[in-house]
């Protein structure tokens, strides 16, 4: 018998003082998951810190045109 274990990620995107910013808590340090966010149409920036990463977008956007994009990157993990 073969058992296959996945961890999964809870994530949440939270507001931040900054409107182009939103926080991500996560137990662990993922540079897969840095680099796709890295690589998203309207994602200006990610910053990672211990235990959290904040996305920063480009001004032009929406957070509601980039978050289904976000998400998809969890949800593939």
């Amino acid at each position: 018998m073969i058992f296959i274990l996945k961890s999964i990620i809870n994530m949440e995107l939270i507001d931040t003082p900054n409107p182009n910013a939103k926080k991500i808590v996560l137990d662990q340090k993922n540079d897969k998951i840095t680099k796709s966010l890295e690589g998203l149409e309207g994602v200006d920036s990610v910053f990672v810190g211990p235990g959290f990463l904040t996305i920063s977008k480009k001004e032009r956007y929406d957070w509601e045109e980039i978050t289904e994009d976000i998400v998809n990157i969890f949800d593939k993990l």
